[in-house]
């Protein structure tokens, strides 16, 4: 073997190895620390999507998606996370946890209300996220289940734009029907089926931010 094949077999093997190593380390990164991911409807407006001043119904920002959160940490309420409401579901959801494991969640009045599982003191949520159309009225979907226990290892989730978002008081469903007060486990999200939390807001550049956590 020439002097000259040989320098070219060790620059391709070297370059197969490097290509092989990048590779393994976008893998890792995007099954266990990041990943993108692309905001539809306008469930989560003005929190997402409010682009020019208006709602965008359809694809509108981009963010990047921390997975690794919760390989050591629990979601807290104000997250807002991404996840599947169901282990067959064949989408993601993008939603703000309201409710924990063992706390009761209550809509009333066109607000949500919080008892925790130990004191059984309960709090009004003062929810600065919500814009003019939506604060003091988030409603229940029926007048009977308005009231969610949250199991343990689950959570209660809503999307900021109460008027119009698909979450817990629907089970998840986009019709609206009696299965899902019937089957009210479905209101709540279990915590292995949440892949990561909402980290930053990056298209369209001029948007481009951190998403902060809510001060309740």
């Amino acid at each position: 073997m020439n002097k000259k094949l040989k320098n070219i077999l060790l620059w391709t093997f070297d370059l197969a190895i490097n290509l092989g190593i990048i590779a393994i380390l976008v893998f890792v990164i995007q099954k266990w620390l990041i990943a993108p991911f692309d905001i539809s409807g306008a469930s989560m407006c003005d929190t997402f999507n409010l682009i020019d001043e208006k709602c965008e119904s359809g694809y509108g920002e981009k963010i990047i998606i921390n997975e690794a959160t919760y390989l050591f940490n629990d979601p807290i309420r104000g997250d807002v996370v991404v996840f599947k409401p169901q282990e067959n579901e064949d989408k993601y959801f993008i939603k703000r946890v309201i409710g924990v494991p063992g706390e009761t969640v209550q809509i009333k009045n066109g607000e949500v209300y919080i008892t925790d599982k130990e004191n059984k003191n309960t709090i009004k949520l003062n929810e600065e996220y919500l814009n003019e159309e939506n604060k003091g009225k988030t409603t229940a979907y029926f007048s009977d289940f308005a009231t969610f226990q949250v199991p343990e290892g689950s959570y209660f989730l809503l999307g900021d734009n109460r008027r119009e978002s698909t979450d817990g008081r629907s089970c998840f469903m986009q019709s609206i029907n009696e299965s899902c007060k019937n089957s009210p486990e479905k209101a709540f999200v279990k915590k292995e089926f949440i892949r990561g939390k909402a980290f930053v807001a990056w298209w369209p550049l001029k948007n481009i931010r951190f998403i902060k956590m809510p001060t309740y």
